[in-house]
């Protein structure tokens, strides 16, 4: 079996420049990923090592590599990310230096990245997955391209939607950078970096061992994705024409989640919740495959399944609904993602009614200050309880039994009484709850970002009329309060300031151009002609009151 295997050492020029080497991504590959502070180590590291021995070789990694299934080009298995940037570099030298080079090295950089077979065709050194080839060749492969590009460019984060042409930048500017500082000769370097520059090369003799090896390396503390594990070991057991099949699922479920600003992993995770239903104590990959295995599912029912629960997540989060958005804000976010999938996964009855079960269960226990281990095990056995239609009233039961185990629901009320908590993680979502359940009319989605400020109405640092409606012991009682609290968009927030209520009441009630307030604070100015210890002590009141007509409904 070991002769199978070719390991050779290779530099740069062998690798790249061969006309007997050429590449391409396999379909179970990650798209390309490096990013600045990857291309900035290797050069750092390329120049460091050409300035400091220049006659030594510099081991630069491995390369883990096969025949393609149409035997022309070999699958880049591990090393593509290295690969592709050293490719990327060939083409920045080639658009911005080329003239500075001698014969040898342009015929070095020109066979890099493609082989000249005919004089009126190239053939590309290097292929990528194919949904990028023509985003790959349009923004960096094509001569001269890159010039062009930049003259329209300021910045990076101009190119941020290509990784090839953002790259490049870097590239660009890093070793302009370094051959500026370091007096570099340009010629000179690029015949160190072609031959001494060297990838130690593993050559697999198939596509299925290549994929072993592909798994292998990962166990091994190699860089690869648990996603893309997956997609390998499920891929292994398939003839041809079937993987197609399974890579266009694959690929369209990765569209789909990536369109609508989700990740495969985060999907797959709730997904194996929802399998399993218990905490897992393995990497991703390897639970679902010791579960796929015991079901004895095959691949393409499983990426068909997959699909299918990617759906639901999709619709789930999407859906506009005051439920679905108070649960966006907590920090636990696969356990109620899990739950709900699970229960579109089996069509369950109450759907709506669990919602607004998740809604108080998980609300209780953020403003009680709950660690996840006192709801993870519960919500495990939720998503059994959804998978086996057990009744609303059952599911009920079991949060009931977890909140009394804990106190919880003792504990929540506590810390809405606590006089200290604007600063507290629970305060901002709560008080969004309160926005969303302010009126029966449909509020859209509302981003918890910076530009989301929670408001003092009684200023931390407030001017001398405030200081004549509060003592100094009932400003340090009430500042902070839940009750002394409110929403504001930015803009407003710089208009309130510090000023008096009076101002404040006509800024927060100004319907300008400027982001107007949230209901709860217009509220606040519509019923309360003044701000002091009698309006905070009513206004605590009536949020406790709402609080708990939301969350204590057990």
């Amino acid at each position: 079996m070991a002769n199978d295997f070719k390991v050779k050492g290779f530099n740069l020029e062998d690798l790249l420049a061969d006309k007997k080497m050429s590449y391409q991504i396999p379909s179970y590959q990650r798209p390309y990923a490096w990013d600045k502070d990857q291309i900035s180590d290797l050069i750092e590291d390329l120049i460091e090592s050409y300035l400091n021995d220049k006659e030594a070789q510099y081991f630069c990694g491995s390369l883990v590599i096969a025949k393609g299934t149409n035997n022309e080009r070999y699958d880049i298995i591990d090393g593509q990310q290295r690969l592709t940037t050293f490719t990327i570099l060939a083409c920045v030298i080639r658009d911005f230096y080329i003239d500075s080079l001698e014969a040898e090295n342009k015929d070095r950089i020109q066979d890099s990245i493609y082989d000249k077979y005919n004089k009126d065709k190239h053939k590309l050194k290097f292929l990528t997955d194919e949904k990028y080839q023509t985003t790959f060749e349009n923004s960096v492969l094509k001569e001269n391209v890159l010039q062009e590009r930049f003259k329209k460019i300021q910045k990076a984060q101009d190119m941020k939607d290509n990784k090839y042409l953002q790259n490049a930048y870097y590239l660009k500017e890093r070793l302009k950078e370094s051959i500026a500082e370091n007096n570099i000769d340009i010629n000179d370097f690029v015949s160190w970096l072609y031959t001494k520059v060297i990838l130690t090369s593993i050559e697999c003799p198939d596509e299925d061992s290549a994929i072993r090896i592909f798994n292998v390396l990962n166990d091994r503390g190699m860089p690869l994705s648990p996603v893309d594990i997956l997609k390998s070991s499920l891929m292994q057991p398939l003839d041809k024409e079937r993987r197609e099949a399974f890579k266009t699922t694959w690929q369209e479920i990765m569209s789909n989640l990536k369109t609508m600003g989700f990740s495969m992993y985060d999907t797959l995770n709730a997904y194996l919740y929802y399998t399993i239903a218990k905490n897992p104590k393995e990497r991703l990959d390897k639970e679902l495959k010791v579960y796929f295995d015991k079901t004895k599912q095959d691949s393409i029912a499983i990426i068909e399944e997959i699909r299918k629960f990617a759906n639901h997540y999709i619709e789930i989060i999407n859906t506009k609904d005051r439920y679905i958005y108070c649960l966006r804000y907590l920090p636990n976010q696969v356990y109620w993602r899990s739950i709900l999938c699970a229960a579109k996964m089996v069509n369950y009855k109450d759907y709506d009614k669990l919602k607004e079960l998740l809604v108080a269960y998980y609300y209780q226990n953020l403003i009680g200050m709950a660690t996840a281990n006192r709801f993870k095990q519960v919500s495990f056995n939720i998503i059994k309880a959804v998978k086996d239609n057990r009744s609303i009233e059952k599911i009920k039961d079991i949060m009931r039994e977890n909140l009394k185990k804990y106190d919880t629901t003792k504990s929540y009320k506590e810390w809405l009484d606590y006089a200290d908590a604007y600063d507290l993680k629970w305060v901002k979502p709560t008080l969004l709850l309160l926005e969303y359940f302010s009126k029966d009319d449909e509020i859209g989605f509302i981003e918890m970002d910076n530009k989301l400020h929670t408001e003092h109405i009684l200023p931390r640092n407030p001017k001398d009329e405030w200081k004549e409606i509060f003592s100094d012991e009932e400003r340090k009682i009430w500042t902070n309060d839940l009750a002394n609290l409110t929403l504001l968009k930015f803009k407003k927030n710089i208009q309130a300031q510090n000023k008096t209520y009076e101002e404040k009441r006509e800024v927060y009630l100004n319907k300008d151009n400027v982001s107007t307030s949230f209901n709860i604070t217009q509220d606040i100015f519509n019923k309360y002609k003044k701000w002091n210890v009698e309006a905070l002590e009513m206004r605590y009141n009536e949020m406790k009151t709402k609080i708990e007509k939301i969350i204590d409904i057990f």
